[in-house]
């Protein structure tokens, strides 16, 4: 009776497929990621471009002022601050807006009396991050 000795060979590449393939992915992302990030900065950039000027007629010691500050820092909103105290133009500006107390914000055509964030959030909507 003959006997056969089992011959193993060797597998055609079957471990370097996989480091390929890993090295594959990994250059996919590390080339990838400028274009990525590229694009990122160019949807933001787009959105700012569209954005309505914000003019924040505020004082420092105001505590709804700050909370609009927050919003529009933490949103990425691009606007303008007058302070009413330290500015005779920007208390004359308020007064013709109608301002008789501060915040007093300009969205576009859109002047809100007051800090209301619902306002600001529905007039501001495509540019807010959250």
């Amino acid at each position: 009776m003959r006997q056969y000795a089992a011959v193993h060979e060797p597998a055609s590449g079957g471990l370097a497929k996989w480091w390929v393939l890993l090295l594959l992915l990994v250059a996919v992302f590390w080339f990838g990621r400028p274009l990525w990030q590229q694009r990122a900065v160019e949807t933001e950039k787009a959105l700012a471009v569209g954005q309505p000027a914000v003019v924040l007629y505020a004082t420092d010691w105001c505590g709804y002022c700050k909370a609009a500050r927050a919003l529009f820092e933490s949103n990425g909103i691009t606007y303008v601050e007058h302070d009413i105290e330290k500015s005779s133009e920007a208390l004359s500006q308020h007064r013709k807006l109608g301002g008789n107390g501060v915040p007093l914000i300009v969205v576009g055509d859109d002047v809100i009396k007051g800090y209301n964030e619902g306002a600001l959030r529905q007039l501001l909507k495509p540019w807010l991050k959250g």
